[in-house]
């Protein structure tokens, strides 16, 4: 067992112990009762209400002590819950970022690659529009010289 698993146990049975304890304690007190007199009753009931509430003022501040220690947890873990999602969220929006300027960079990339294959057709047209009136040059040369 983990040792916080330990300590509970441990508390546990101290307080079933002390409870026991208390349960015997009264089942004393209350077998003798039959043998007191009024007095010693009224005194016996006075000292067992100041118990009692000293009982219930000190269970009171436990149950408040747990309670707000178990509002702290539960906000402590919101908190946590809340930046996970956030940094979840946000690693998912650089990523997203990131596919997206990936794409953008091919893209950019396969435009300058079309460009330079049609700058270099256009020359290639030009080259051969100058070859073709290169022909026809010497062909009218040709003919000219011929006639």
């Amino acid at each position: 067992m983990t040792e916080k698993v330990e300590k509970l146990k441990r508390m546990v049975e101290e307080k079933l112990t002390h409870a026991h304890n208390e349960l015997e304690k009264a089942k004393t007190e209350l077998e003798s009762c039959y043998d007191k007199t009024r007095t010693d009753l009224e005194s016996k009931i006075h000292q067992v209400r100041d118990e009692l509430n000293s009982k219930k003022h000190t269970a009171k501040e436990t149950r408040a002590k747990l309670h707000a220690e178990f509002v702290g947890q539960k906000e402590r873990m919101e908190a946590r819950i809340k930046e996970l999602k956030e940094s979840s969220a946000q690693r998912k929006d650089e990523r997203a970022k990131k596919r997206i300027i990936t794409r953008a960079e091919k893209a950019e990339h396969l435009a300058e690659t079309c460009i330079d294959a049609a700058t270099v057709a256009i020359i290639e047209a030009e080259l051969a529009c100058l070859e073709a009136c290169r022909a026809r040059a010497d062909a009218e040369q040709l003919v000219g010289t011929s006639a």
